[in-house]
């Protein structure tokens, strides 16, 4: 008896023990049948709507709606979860056309927010005012023009999956909260791969943007120097676009080559010996260096 207790010890002893990493939470989650995800989200939604209308009361739930696909999703979820929500579109003044036209007909209770009205259009006022065109680092566009209108005393929701790179796969949860601004933050299809969104949206016939169809993978600013491998195939389709952002590029270059900032310094695109050089170098991504970060990650900086 003794014996055949301590070989069951050792038995033991090299069993391994399960201790699940983050990632493998993540892998496990991400796995779930569509019908969990699904349920899960509408409970979270739930939990949050008695919260979020006491806060403010005429909003509800503030939810971010691109017009994307995971916009309708996260909307049509709000829907079927019966909770109070207010849907918010942040007008960049450079969404693709067939979005915001898209938007307008198939999404007419969602208000318009409209940064333009303070700082103009992005490209044509605010780049050259502020003497500056965006890149990955200097992503100066997002927190006006995209992150721009939320109020802390609402509680948001955002159609972010952490599939869509790794770097909100870090960052991501299904709630968190902004340790400086304090306002909690809903990503209800945070573990939703690309197959249940469109599944989803297959399951509940919901319309969704044509430009999926026209094989776009996802939408967004035109030209965003974001992703510079998709601009080409942006400003093939939309041309004028380009034509916007090269002209502002030309006419930064132009007034950096005389006009100082405000330390007293030469602006970096001083360095650029033509205006082409400089476009050249934004178009072909020589400012691209790191792993693309938008909106969405900007937003959780500083997040417990």
């Amino acid at each position: 008896m003794t014996k055949t207790k301590t070989d069951s010890t050792a038995k033991q002893q090299l069993l391994p023990t399960f201790n699940p990493s983050e990632n493998d939470l993540i892998e496990m989650a991400l796995a779930k049948p569509l019908e969990k995800k699904i349920n899960r989200a509408i409970e979270l939604l739930k939990m949050w709507d008695e919260t979020a209308t006491e806060n403010a009361p005429e909003i509800g739930l503030d939810v971010g709606f691109s017009g994307g696909k995971d916009s309708v999703v996260i909307k049509e979820l709000c829907n079927i979860a019966g909770v109070k929500y207010t849907a918010f579109y942040n007008e960049t003044t450079i969404d693709p056309p067939p979005l915001v036209e898209f938007i307008k007909e198939y999404h007419q209770d969602v208000i318009w927010n409209t940064p333009k009205d303070k700082f103009g259009h992005l490209i044509k006022d605010r780049m050259v005012e502020k003497r500056s065109m965006p890149t990955r680092i200097g992503k100066w566009c997002c927190s006006e023009y995209k992150n721009c209108c939320t109020q802390s005393d609402t509680i948001g929701v955002v159609g972010v999956r952490i599939v869509e790179s790794a770097r909100r796969a870090g960052l991501w949860k299904e709630q968190h909260k902004h340790t400086q601004t304090g306002r909690m933050i809903l990503a209800p299809i945070c573990y939703w791969t690309d197959e249940d969104v469109w599944a989803f949206i297959k399951m509940k016939k919901l319309t969704y943007c044509e430009l999926y169809d026209q094989g776009w993978e996802r939408l967004g600013c035109v030209g965003c120097p974001i992703n510079p491998h998709s601009q080409k195939k942006e400003f093939e389709r939309w041309p004028e676009y380009e034509k916007m952002w090269k002209d502002a590029c030309y006419k930064i270059w132009e007034i950096s080559q005389t006009e100082k900032n405000t330390r007293g310094e030469w602006r970096y695109w001083k360095k650029f010996e033509t205006p082409e050089a400089m476009w050249q170098w934004w178009l072909t991504g020589g400012h691209a260096k790191e792993e693309p970060n938008c909106v969405f990650e900007e937003m959780m900086e500083g997040v417990q």
